[in-house]
């Protein structure tokens, strides 16, 4: 089993391939029939005295553009507008305010803006600012419209557009992820002129309210549909293909879109809940056609304050240790084709006192159980071990233990399974260590 605590490398694009559980935390939002795509006109509705003249002082980025909107609506007077009219406005020719977003939490080495100070608690980002996490970094931001926008370790995104349309009131803004990951939970989006895609230099995705993560390095554009409907297509593409839950879409270098559906989410199990050893471990259901798996580690159900995270290429998966408390895990499957699967979270609690037990083989005939423990100081030790297909019969189950080791003689060749517990004074603390696999051979 091998681990990589930084995030995973993206993967190149096979030959012959164009490439290729909500999270309890998210609330998926009702999939849209309709393809997001970028406004090209707002609607204003008119009011007693208005003129064409006036709202393009106020509202055009030049006011001569009035003869577009007069021509587009057949207004035959600018100086004068019928009240209660829908009157259509191209969006470049509106004028728009600066909008920001702010940091709702940040772990680790990020750094913001050419100049690359690092992040505080808080800070206002504008237009523009470059966001970038290190090694075991991650950060998440608050857009102006209330979403979020989550980036893990080792990624590189621009706020590349943050406006609001000062006619409207609606926002533009733009996400442009350089390198690595994001994922985002995008607000209902109010109005038609309202905009909200995140870029890569070969795709965009577009949406009106979902959730759904992008992912960019060396191969191709990869979006990941957890919630809702995403247009992705190649920048400038006329009619992006709309990629609904549960899919993910590869957008090639040159264009070309795959899409697949996302592996399911690996289920965690319940001795998941209680973590007492000196290292975290996770024992992920195997999914069909995963080439690794992805866990997260953070404080709050909606990911927002994420503080590790690991790859593993087998479902059972190690983190070093954690402080005690309240803690989630989310587990995804990754596809041989690069895509992230569908997460499943799971609340674990975190113990203060550390217990963990190892078994290595002494000789041909004998080995050694051996546990470390720091809870109760009155407490006693109990070594089961039980062969695998016997239908639970217990062949050792030896109690009453004081010492830190247990030495196991001359059992039968095969598969077994064991664990140790430690039994507290009281019985109300008793801690057990996950059952554990180990093949004996014969000598």
């Amino acid at each position: 089993m091998t681990h990589n605590h930084q995030a995973r490398r993206m993967p190149r694009m096979r030959p012959g391939i164009a490439i290729g559980l909500i999270c309890l935390g998210f609330l998926a939002q009702e999939a849209r029939a309709d393809t997001p795509a970028p406004p090209t006109e707002a609607t204003y509705h008119t009011k007693l005295h208005d003129t064409l003249i006036d709202l393009a002082r106020r509202y055009f980025n030049r006011v001569e553009d009035y003869r577009v909107v007069q021509q587009l609506n057949h207004v035959p007077i600018p100086e004068h507008l019928q009240p209660d009219v829908d009157l259509r406005i191209p969006v470049a020719l509106l004028r728009g305010a600066p909008a920001t977003a702010s940091i709702i939490s940040f772990r680790g080495d990020v750094r913001l803006g050419e100049d690359r100070h690092a992040a505080t608690q808080g800070a206002v980002l504008n237009e523009g600012t470059r966001i970038e996490t290190g090694t075991g970094s991650f950060l998440s931001l608050r857009a102006a419209d209330g979403s979020t926008v989550t980036m893990p370790s080792q990624s590189v995104m621009r706020l590349s557009r943050m406006r609001r349309i000062l006619l409207t009131g609606t926002l533009d803004q733009q996400f442009s992820v350089e390198r690595g990951r994001l994922e985002t939970t995008v607000a209902k989006q109010i109005g038609p002129a309202s905009h909200y895609e995140v870029r890569t230099p070969i795709a965009v995705s577009a949406v009106r309210g979902t959730v759904f993560r992008v992912n960019y390095g060396d191969g191709p554009s990869l979006t990941e549909v957890l919630g809702g409907t995403v247009a992705v297509g190649a920048p400038g593409a006329a009619h992006p293909q709309a990629i609904p839950i549960g899919e993910g879409a590869a957008v090639a270098p040159g264009g070309g879109i795959h899409t697949e559906a996302l592996l399911p989410a690996p289920a965690l199990a319940d001795s998941n809940r209680l973590q007492a050893g000196h290292d975290l471990r996770f024992s992920l259901a195997p999914v069909p056609g995963a080439a690794s798996y992805h866990l997260q580690i953070a404080r709050d159900a909606a990911f927002q304050d994420i503080v590790a995270e690991t790859t593993s290429a087998t479902p059972e998966v190690r983190f070093a240790a954690l402080p005690e408390g309240a803690w989630f895990a989310r587990a995804t499957a990754i596809s041989t084709t690069g895509f992230e699967g569908l997460p499943a979270t799971q609340d674990f609690q975190r113990q203060a006192h550390a217990f963990d037990a190892d078994l290595a083989q002494l000789n041909a005939r004998s080995w050694r159980v051996t546990w470390r423990y720091s809870g109760d100081p009155a407490a006693h030790f109990r070594v089961q071990v039980t062969p695998i297909g016997k239908h639970g019969k217990i062949t050792l189950d030896e109690d009453d233990l004081h010492g830190r080791a247990l030495r196991l003689d001359d059992l039968p060749p095969g598969p077994y399974r064991w664990r140790v517990g430690a039994i507290a004074s009281d019985h109300k603390d008793d801690l057990w260590t996950p059952w554990r696999d180990v093949k004996i051979m014969g000598r």
